[in-house]
């Protein structure tokens, strides 16, 4: 399934809507949903807008909805490949995160964006949603975000998967400043991030170009809300919340990339931890390689 760029976004007018003012909570959007989702819509919360998408079965019948949470300057068409292998059996929702994507906060980013915060503004949606148990899967911020859901609310946990997330110790403020001035050259004059070629992506494996088109255009459209963000991971002790976690665990990893060397963190840290790999590939396994990724999670899911 070829990986596009989302046309024609939402607008913040569109998002503001006639009145001014936010809509209600968990409004349908106005305009038609994207392929191949069968709808989307918008959660109100303090500061702005969280945007989700959804396919699948819905109701007692499909089980625990499964949850997706992309990367660090990604959006939810980071899913649309592997989402419908996915929703083929139960319920799917993807979600931007705070500042990513058509999730649009009023006003300029914090320094730091906290992982913490993302994660509340997660569990804020889930229950304006009425999702009472989950499954989430996650990818590098929106891995980190899940380790953090499921470490503060164990019973809304289902399970959950992890691909390609680095879990970090935690940087000091000092230590943090000097790697504001390591990856300047990075961004452009107010933090706005700018594009990434081949050859800077080698870090992160495998590339498949169409993947990493979408990716310079996913951070464009995040722009100065990515760097916060990005802030707020390097100040997460992450291996503090993985013992905390109850929810049997699957980390996935393609054998390409920096990521891999946080698997035996997650192996020494998980209470019930499953690893899966797959050759050939890089970060975003999920985009370049998506029926072999889902295959992996149904098999978790189904243990």
């Amino acid at each position: 399934m070829p990986i596009a760029n989302r046309p024609d976004p939402l607008t913040r007018r569109t998002l503001l809507g006639a009145t001014g003012g936010l809509a209600a909570t968990a409004a349908t959007a106005s305009q038609p949903a994207l392929a191949p989702w069968t709808s989307e819509g918008f959660v109100a919360r303090a500061g702005g807008r969280i945007h989700y998408v959804e396919m699948g079965p819905q109701g007692a019948a499909s089980g625990e909805p499964l949850v997706l949470l992309h990367k660090l300057g990604g959006w939810v068409a980071d899913w649309r490949a592997i989402a419908p292998y996915l929703a083929a059996r139960r319920r799917v929702i993807a979600i931007d995160l705070p500042g990513h994507g058509e999730s649009v906060m009023l006003g300029p980013p914090p320094y730091v964006q906290t992982v913490e915060e993302t994660a509340a503004m997660v569990m804020a949606t889930l229950d304006e949603l009425g999702l009472d148990r989950v499954t989430l899967v996650g990818n590098s911020l929106g891995g980190i975000t899940s380790v953090v859901v499921a470490a503060h609310w164990p019973d809304r946990v289902k399970k959950l998967a992890l691909i390609s997330v680095s879990l970090n110790s935690a940087m000091t403020r000092p230590e943090l400043a000097k790697a504001d001035a390591q990856v300047r050259d990075q961004f452009g004059p107010n933090w706005e991030p700018l594009p990434r070629t081949a050859a800077s992506l080698q870090r992160f494996g495998a590339m498949d170009p169409a993947v990493l088109a979408e990716n310079n255009s996913s951070r464009a459209k995040a722009g100065v809300w990515v760097r916060p963000s990005e802030r707020g991971v390097a100040l997460s002790a992450i291996p503090s919340y993985l013992p905390k976690i109850e929810a049997p665990t699957l980390l996935i990893y393609g054998d390409q990339g920096i990521y891999t060397q946080w698997e035996s963190v997650g192996r020494a840290n998980l209470k019930s931890v499953t690893v899966d790999h797959l050759a050939g590939g890089g970060s975003f396994v999920h985009q370049a390689k998506p029926l072999e990724t889902a295959t992996i999670i149904d098999r978790f899911l189904a243990g």
